[in-house]
């Protein structure tokens, strides 16, 4: 069987969201046949699962996996990635959708032109209303590397790449490249779209939303802007800055705006720990100092990549506590 996509859709405690999920993926203009479901259910509380499992009844091409435990859902993306039998690969999120009849049009251009990347436009849903974003790539005739696009669109617009649902790839690329989701529940998009970007060759790019997204107060991000936990903010601003560390190693030394580009998300990554620590308690507070002290050799690439300033307030905070980091805050 000749399976053009596979969409990969993680969820967890979505029940009020999967199903119109669910109906978009299968509103389209292809034969089911051409393309595969991967439903991951990464250890959901809810009744997600049973709602997968109606659909599954009705269509034979929804595949579910299950994990016994939350992995987080950059693991639960890899679990779908691995098993995944399409030449192409889009990653969906479970409260999000995708457009009608989308299908068809997306993979006639990757497939026409043999792309690494497709890049693409997206609707923000709020309080039921679409809203479509101000995305403007301009777009290409034909298709270009990764580096150039970068150079030439990507430098002024690197927030509008970060989101890996905006991207459909093809999936023998980013198995010869390495290419995998950080296993880590927040910030992982933005290590997966750079590395996919910037090593590809052919990519294209173009304004259509084929993907909404719900602007949902009760999503993952947002539920952690509220009340952070130490190990995911750990993971969001180290775990996440290693992978872009070692992305600024891989591209080549001539490339010096592109690898300065890198270098600045990888602080602007780094340095949200700070941000988050205002927000904590004191002992969530004293849970993450002690994450960031266990892991401070490890994380020694911090300490170049924060420039002297920020990387004494690093140690201050590692070492000494809150106290003497909202000292030094103040003294800056």
């Amino acid at each position: 069987m000749n399976i053009r996509l596979s969409i990969i859709i993680p969820f967890y405690n979505v029940e009020p969201y999967i199903a119109r999920c669910l109906d978009s993926v299968y509103q389209q203009d292809i034969p089911e046949e051409d393309y595969e479901v991967i439903c991951v259910n990464d250890g959901s509380p809810d009744h997600s699962r049973d709602i997968v499992l109606e659909y599954q009844k009705k269509h034979p091409n929804l595949i579910l996996v299950e994990h016994e435990v939350n992995k987080k859902l950059g693991a639960a993306r890899n679990t779908g990635r691995k098993i995944a039998r399409g030449k192409y690969i889009w990653n969906v999120d479970s409260d999000d959708m995708i457009a009608p009849n989308c299908l068809g049009e997306i993979l006639e251009m990757c497939e026409k032109n043999c792309l690494d990347v497709f890049l693409f436009g997206f609707t923000m849903l709020r309080n039921n209303t679409m809203q479509e974003e101000n995305v403007c790539w301009a777009e290409n005739k034909d298709a270009f590397s990764g580096i150039t696009f970068w150079k030439q669109q990507g430098l002024q617009n690197l927030g509008k790449i970060s989101q890996v649902w905006t991207q459909v790839y093809r999936r023998e690329y980013l198995d010869d490249n390495g290419v995998f989701s950080p296993e880590i529940n927040m910030g992982e998009d933005i290590p997966y779209t750079c590395k996919s970007i910037l090593l590809s060759q052919r990519m294209k790019v173009c304004n259509i939303p084929y993907y909404i997204c719900r602007d949902n107060s009760e999503s993952l991000t947002r539920t952690l802007n509220k009340i952070p936990k130490p190990q995911t903010v750990y993971e969001n601003s180290f775990v996440c800055g290693k992978y872009m560390n070692d992305i600024s190693g891989i591209i080549p030394v001539e490339e010096k705006s592109i690898r300065e580009s890198v270098r600045a998300i990888e602080q602007y990554v780094i340095i949200q720990y700070q941000k988050y620590v205002r927000l904590m308690s004191d002992n969530d507070v004293r849970e993450l100092r002690m994450l960031c002290r266990k892991h401070f050799f490890n994380n020694s690439f911090v300490l170049t990549s924060l420039g002297k300033k920020k990387a004494l307030e690093y140690i201050r905070f590692v070492f000494f506590g809150f106290k003497e980091f909202k000292e030094c805050q103040r003294a800056s």
